[in-house]
């Protein structure tokens, strides 16, 4: 008999909200986290590295001991909070599980670049002294080492750094590992703190940011008229992952089952992306295939839509070519539009906004739309928060390189 994969437990660290009630209500009132930085100054830099979006109401003491919270880089905080969330959610006691049969999985893009690497680094540079605790702070797998310290996981634990698509890598392979006997559960996810004035200069000197002029909130403009790049932002989501037999038998409140995910690759180019869309085809055909999904049943497109014209372009030229005339008739929104682009964090946020849609059947809206491209001219859901039936959900996320990857989500039986 074939072992399903089912997400029991949600936790989410965002810039418009922590925690998934507070996420969900400004998400469902299209509220935008996008402002001016307060984790850095701003002041020299260019008008596109004034816009970020920030988590602005998280205190590391709320959800771990004061050595940890002084010690563990900002990316590792956001990990433990959004796993001690989601693991209360699912209401697993995990030690009624054998230990090596929890495992871990998180993905990050930039790990503790900002306030680990740099701040050591300018210390090495003036007084040629680092804190003792940097080299373990800093690695990307600190933050999925962390989460399996805190919840006293003794299986394998992954670290995943396949830049923006790695929440959804994280989450398809704990979905995997499930699906193949080797875990009861899986505590999954990403993590992201990439704000500082370096970075921000990084981004900005390879045409990425957002041109915006006008109000910060209004910067991050998926599939509209006048988006002119992303927005970069911060922060994590976690969900739990069991076997849907285990989630039965202890009667947990099960928000999805994972029908399928599937990554492909252009393999091109590192910035530039096949506006044609033909991978972004390619992996939603394959993700429908894999799972024995119609096109036909797909409710809702959770897209990656990052503002960046050419990769908007691109998936809305993938998401036609994939479903034919039926691309105009599905509702498809961007979290980034108020959250703005957190790197790996971006996907697994789209994981948990996309169990809420399943749990409420509400499609959380695509903010700042206000003109059609006619490369883009799908339904995203624009500005205002819709009821719908919703069973089954296509999550699709894209990184740097030209890597695809998408998750199919299907309402519990």
């Amino acid at each position: 008999m074939k072992r399903r994969a089912v997400i029991t437990g949600l936790g989410i660290v965002s810039p418009i909200g922590v925690g998934v009630d507070n996420f969900w209500r400004a998400a469902c009132a299209g509220k935008s986290g996008i402002r001016r930085p307060s984790l850095f100054d701003a002041s020299k830099l260019s008008r596109e590295c004034q816009m970020v979006g920030e988590v602005t109401d998280f205190n590391p003491r709320d959800w771990m001991s004061p050595t940890t919270a002084r010690m563990a880089g900002r990316f590792s905080q956001f990990a433990i909070a959004s796993s001690k969330m989601a693991l209360e959610d699912s209401g697993l006691d995990l030690t009624s599980l054998p230990s090596d049969q929890v495992k871990v999985s998180f993905g990050t893009s930039m790990n503790g670049q900002t306030d680990v690497a740099q701040p050591n680094f300018t210390s090495f540079v003036q007084t040629g002294e680092v804190a003792p605790y940097a080299c373990l702070e800093y690695p990307a797998h600190a933050a999925t080492s962390h989460v399996a310290m805190t919840v006293g996981a003794r299986g394998q634990t992954a670290t995943f750094a396949t830049a923006c698509g790695a929440g959804l890598d994280a989450v398809g392979w704990a979905a995997e590992e499930v699906c193949r006997g080797n875990a009861s559960a899986v505590i999954t996810g990403a993590t992201e703190t990439p704000l500082s004035a370096f970075t921000m200069q990084i981004f900005q000197s390879v045409g990425v940011l957002s041109k915006w002029e006008g109000d910060a909130a209004e910067a991050s403009r998926p599939f509209d008229r006048w988006r002119s790049g992303l927005v970069l932002s911060e922060g994590a989501a976690a969900v739990v992952i069991e076997d849907e037999d285990l989630a039965q038998s202890r009667g947990a409140e099960i928000y999805c089952r994972i029908e399928s995910f599937v990554s492909v690759s252009e393999g091109a180019h590192l910035r530039k992306i096949d506006e044609t869309g033909e991978a972004v085809s390619r992996v939603i055909r394959a993700a429908l295939q894999r799972g024995d999904v119609t096109p036909e049943t797909i409710d809702y497109i959770c897209a990656h839509g990052n503002a960046m014209p050419d990769y908007d372009a691109a998936e809305t030229a993938g998401i036609k070519h994939a479903f034919g005339r039926r691309a105009w008739n599905i509702p498809i929104s961007s979290l980034k539009s108020m959250c703005g682009q957190a790197l790996a964090a971006s996907s697994a946020m789209q994981i948990v906004v996309s169990c809420l849609t399943l749990r409420h059947q509400v499609i959380t809206p695509t903010i700042n739309y206000t003109t059609i491209d006619p490369r883009c001219d799908l339904d995203y859901v624009p500005n205002t928060a819709r009821r719908s039936r919703v069973r089954t959900i296509l999550v699709h996320a894209h990184s740097l390189g030209g890597s695809h990857s998408a998750i199919i989500l299907g309402a519990p039986a």
